[in-house]
């Protein structure tokens, strides 16, 4: 049976998939984050959303904008003061491994548009329009999400860290991953400025080009993208 219906997903961290979207993800090591810091920061967006549902202003999908907005830039805060966490991603060898990750699924599942490799987490911008050539005979059956898509990249890139690493019986991954679809060509800039700048912002280094872990595809102004607004 075909079906044509967007997919959503949630554990700690809100998941929304929407096929053929373009999305900015984030992912960090185990142990890079509390579990109690995830959960209180999840119950703190829970609670502004329902509240916001409750007074239902006018304005209603701006302010739920701005609370996720708020909720992932205090977890990124969190990831990039590296307190008390690992910082294997650090090892020119783990980033290249994780970047390779990306690359393996690269025009199969997804378009590789823009990445950065900070020493506890990744940013990745991915966008999967690449399986949905129409949007009219999509099914999803056979369509690779972003869930999936993850997974393969994570799971591909621990196995060879920890090798390289020499660990064994030891996740190497964070469970969790945090995502936002991409709603429209501004809020794309706005991503791809985000990743790009995150090791700037974080005191890495003064520019974004002089890290040899974060990239930009050249062309990434001539996508065409799909954004998934009429969802």
């Amino acid at each position: 049976m075909r079906r044509t219906t967007k997919t959503e997903h949630q554990r700690l961290l809100p998941h929304f998939h929407h096929p053929g979207a373009t999305y900015f993800i984030t992912s960090h090591l185990e142990g890079s984050i509390p579990y109690d810091v995830l959960r209180k920061l999840k119950d703190k967006r829970k609670e502004a959303i329902a509240e916001i549902h409750l007074k239902n202003p006018r304005d209603k999908a701006k302010q739920i904008y701005m609370v996720n907005r708020a909720y992932f830039l205090e977890y990124d805060n969190w990831l990039d003061r590296c307190e008390n966490s690992p910082e294997f991603l650090k090892d020119p060898v783990v980033a290249q491994i994780v970047i390779d990750a990306f690359r393996e699924y690269d025009g199969k599942y997804y378009n590789l548009v823009a990445y950065t490799i900070m020493p506890n987490h990744f940013h990745v911008i991915l966008d999967f329009s690449v399986q949905v050539p129409d949007l009219q005979t999509l099914d999803l059956d056979n369509y690779i999400d972003l869930s999936t898509s993850i997974g393969l990249v994570k799971g591909r890139s621990s196995r060879f860290a920890n090798l390289h690493l020499q660990r064994t019986g030891t996740k190497f991954w964070g469970i969790e991953y945090f995502d936002r679809y991409i709603r429209n060509f501004r809020h794309f800039s706005s991503a791809v400025d985000y990743t790009k700048n995150n090791v700037v912002k974080a005191k890495i280094c003064l520019h974004w080009l002089s890290h040899p872990f974060t990239w930009v595809r050249e062309d990434y102004l001539k996508m065409d993208l799909i954004y998934p607004i009429f969802w």
